[in-house]
């Protein structure tokens, strides 16, 4: 039989090293939601500015800023370039979602591997 001392110095040092590895899972998780929350934001800018868009007169005046400089630019041209980054950043929502549900898989696959360590550690520190 191993020893029980060794045993749990052992499982203290893997119990460690998962809880390391989990803080980072927590903090790459924490990162995907904030990068989810922008595209949101982003998101419901751009569905704002294609309302407005579409409220305009066909023979309205549209400018776009480029840099410091207001430049015209054509309604219809304008309204294809809102959808298509509105359609852009829907793909990336997507994505993010998928991402996001992956980390928390594993965030809870780790989380219930520190505790069973925790368990074995306690057990172990009871005695037989």
């Amino acid at each position: 039989m191993s020893n029980p001392s060794a045993e749990a110095q052992q499982t203290k040092a893997l119990l460690e090293k998962n809880f390391a590895a989990y803080k980072l899972a927590q903090l790459e998780l924490s990162k995907g939601i904030q990068a989810r929350t922008q595209l949101t934001s982003q998101y419901n800018e751009n569905e704002s500015v294609i309302e407005e868009l579409n409220r305009l007169d066909d023979d309205a005046n549209v400018f776009k800023l480029i840099g410091p400089a207001l430049i015209r630019q054509d309604l219809v041209e304008a309204k294809s370039n809102v959808s298509k980054r509105i359609e852009y950043i829907k793909n990336e929502m997507d994505r993010s979602d998928s991402q996001l549900k992956s980390l928390e898989s594993k965030n809870k696959d780790k989380e219930a591997e520190l505790i069973k360590l925790q368990k074995k550690l306690q057990s172990l520190a009871q005695g037989p």
